[in-house]
């Protein structure tokens, strides 16, 4: 396989990657049966394996944390509007359809893979506030069902739903959706293009999991179970820190936590508690620090 021609600072692509593991495994990956040791499509399928389990063990990766925005239209309910996405390598610019032709634009929420909040940035910032679609529907229904400004939202069949239906007020009331994406796949199909700018879709430190999980499945493919449980627990073991240090708690420091304790009050002051506790306040003017025992 050829050197690429190029730097890749912003991302790594799947023609990179497969000569990575090409360079660890020593093997001759492509698709000549006579030439090469293994077919490259069955390595992107080992690939695409190990990105769905990376991608599955945590539906909440900060990758794929994403913000759309659509604007309400009077007394239309439901919206599944092609939502922009915001990523690494394709800035957030919002848009809007045209109110007075909605239909000429193809809606689409398929993008969407979890909705976290909506928020109606035109009445003052406020967050919508989720209902169940079938309680909404039994509130809200026919007469009571009177426009206003939306106060609740529920997700029914990929459809946001807006509650109670939205006035009609000029340009519509401006939604901020904020959520996780779908993963892309289509960085596997350009595994032939070494200056490809469609990357792996993770962040760049997640990229040797995938390495390691596509050489396990590539020796055990080869009938080496012990390179193949060699990798399969570099990846396991790599797996499971990134999931602890994703949902481990946020400390400043790990022995003075953020910055230490500051109070209010009189200057050189203190106060004792039960059983040999006490706080202290130190120096004078509006902020004094303060110490505790």
């Amino acid at each position: 396989m050829a050197q690429p021609s190029t730097t890749l600072t912003t991302g790594i692509n799947s023609y990179y990657l497969i000569q990575l593991i090409e360079n660890l495994s020593q093997l001759d990956i492509g698709y000549d049966p006579e030439i090469d040791d293994i077919d490259q499509d069955l390595v992107l399928q080992f690939l695409k394996e190990g990105f769905q389990r990376i991608v599955s063990s945590n539906a909440r990766l900060p990758w794929f944390q994403s913000t759309w925005g659509f604007s309400t239209i009077g007394n239309q309910q439901s919206y599944y509007y092609p939502l922009n996405l915001l990523t690494t390598f394709s800035p957030y610019i919002p848009t809007f359809p045209d109110e007075q032709d909605p239909d000429s634009v193809a809606y689409t929420l398929g993008e969407i893979k979890e909705v976290i909040s909506v928020v109606n940035n035109t009445d003052m910032g406020n967050e919508l506030i989720y209902i169940d679609h079938f309680k909404a529907e039994s509130i809200w229904v026919g007469a009571n069902n009177t426009p206003n400004i939306p106060t609740y939202w529920s997700l029914w069949a990929n459809e946001i739903y807006l509650w109670p239906i939205p006035i009609n007020i000029d340009g519509g009331y401006q939604m901020t959706v904020r959520g996780y994406r779908q993963p892309f796949l289509s960085w596997l199909t350009t595994s032939l293009q070494s200056t490809s700018e469609d990357y792996v879709d993770l962040d760049n430190e997640m990229s040797m999991l995938l390495i390691n999980f596509a050489l396990a499945r590539i020796f055990q493919y080869n009938e080496d179970a012990e390179m193949a449980k060699v990798y399969m627990d570099h990846f396991n073991v790599g797996m499971a820190m990134y999931v602890e240090n994703l949902t481990s708690p946020n400390s400043n420091q790990p022995i003075i936590m953020s910055g230490g304790l500051q109070l209010n009050g009189p200057a050189n002051k203190a106060y004792n508690f039960p059983y040999g506790a006490g706080i202290q306040i130190l120096g004078s003017g509006s902020n004094p620090l303060g110490r505790a025992w």
